[in-house]
């Protein structure tokens, strides 16, 4: 890494030259390797900005005006996350288990145990599944842990590491195994040569680190070719009703001031699997613009995804939010929402009808007693006042005159 900054400043000297950029990981799972051992919570412990991004984020708007994913493979992926300087109380190493777009798995150092995670807590594994797994990855901890030891240029520093496989239609296995360091990708395990490649020095210290460490090569392939072939089987077969598991979005479409003479429509979607949706705003019931938005992970397994659009003001009300998801019969339709009303216009409005109450229960009072012949109710009556108001009985009205 020195190396190539130290060149790089030289080109500077002598005249631009093109660079070669380093290959990015063509899988959006490592760039979320930023979740905690909490399910679903996203963490902030010094990692690099653009690691912390919501699973599948690279999922949105792969169409216009969509949020909407693609058909992948089946797939068992760990996230590992080592930082060499963690904040007071934070995790120093996590990682988070992914079947698909579902996180089953959370571990990390503090609690040093393997839980699984959502749906995923009540799936019929057999009795020491979770023992093996919290066995392979306290290992893991070991050696991402012990990479910083050769690390030495000043920090703080970020090791990142996605393994796993993906299955082909004919239940062949893929294996993944791949690194970053501080954000940028930077080693690979070879599996014919049983080692730690990469260009950077650092890669080549890491993996010769590694491979002194015992039964860490071969603990690395048997993992890649065996065991997560066969936990990624086994988690189709007992977990088949979790990854078939549907469940419709509920919508909402609001609209809040923007900047002057515009407003911000804003629909969002709530807790829905999977994760494929479609959100695309309609104007009189035509296509608009998409605007921004995001997806990211609930803690129970499920979805959140948002999208918005800055319009016109006064124009809220010609606009509707249409999505389409797996758990819906047919697309939704979803219109704005009045504007909420402020305490004081509630409290005016209950005062306002409790004064209508006072006044038609007064009025209703007033007329019974004149039906009655009583006097009205407020006229207050002394002893000596009867005779000056009422007639005597049996006496005409002029009696006393």
């Amino acid at each position: 890494m020195r190396e190539s900054r130290q060149t790089a400043q030289l080109d500077t000297e002598q005249g631009p030259k093109p660079q070669r950029k380093k290959p990015r990981l063509r899988t959006a799972h490592l760039e979320e390797a930023g979740l905690d051992s909490e399910c679903g919570v996203i963490a902030s412990w010094g990692l690099p900005l653009r690691m912390r991004v919501p699973p599948l984020l690279l999922l949105l708007f792969l169409l216009p005006g969509t949020l909407r994913a693609a058909e992948s493979r089946p797939s068992l992926l760990y996230h590992f996350t080592a930082v060499s300087s963690p904040a007071p109380g934070a995790p120093a190493f996590w990682v988070s288990g992914w079947l698909g777009p579902q996180q089953y798995l959370s571990y990390n150092n503090l609690r040093a145990q393997a839980e699984p995670c959502g749906a995923w807590v009540w799936e019929n594994q057999v009795s020491w599944y979770w023992e093996k797994e919290t066995t392979d990855l306290r290992k893991k901890e070991k050696l991402f842990l012990d990479a910083f030891q050769v690390l030495t240029e000043e920090g703080p520093h970020t090791l990142q590491g996605l393994l796993g496989c993906e299955l082909n239609p004919d239940n062949t296995s893929v294996p993944v195994a791949k690194f970053a360091l501080d954000g940028e990708d930077f080693m690979e395990f070879d599996l014919k040569l049983g080692a730690w490649n990469g260009d950077w020095p650092e890669a080549l210290a890491i993996g010769q680190r590694w491979a002194r460490q015992a039964d860490a090569v071969n603990n690395e392939k048997t993992f890649l070719l065996y065991s997560c072939p066969h936990r990624l089987l086994g988690h189709l077969e007992r977990g088949r009703g979790n990854l078939e598991w549907k469940e419709p979005p509920s919508m909402r479409l609001k609209a809040r001031p923007g900047s002057p003479g515009f407003s911000v429509l804003t629909c969002s979607a709530f807790s829905f699997y999977p994760p494929e949706l479609q959100l695309r705003f309609l104007r009189n019931g035509l296509a608009a613009g998409s605007g921004e938005g995001d997806l990211g992970p609930n803690g129970d397994g499920s979805f959140y995804a948002w999208s918005s659009l800055t319009v016109k003001s006064g124009d809220e009300y010609h606009y509707r939010c249409w999505v389409q998801h797996a758990g819906l019969a047919q697309p939704l339709t979803v219109e704005l929402e009045s504007p909420a009303k402020s305490p004081m216009q509630v409290v005016g409005i209950v005062v306002g009808v409790l004064l209508l109450l006072v006044l038609a229960a007064g009025g209703a009072l007033l007329w019974w007693r004149m039906r009655k012949g009583l006097p009205a109710p407020w006229i207050s009556l002394r002893g000596d006042d009867i005779g000056a108001l009422l007639p005597a009985p049996g006496l005409p009205k002029d009696a006393d005159s």
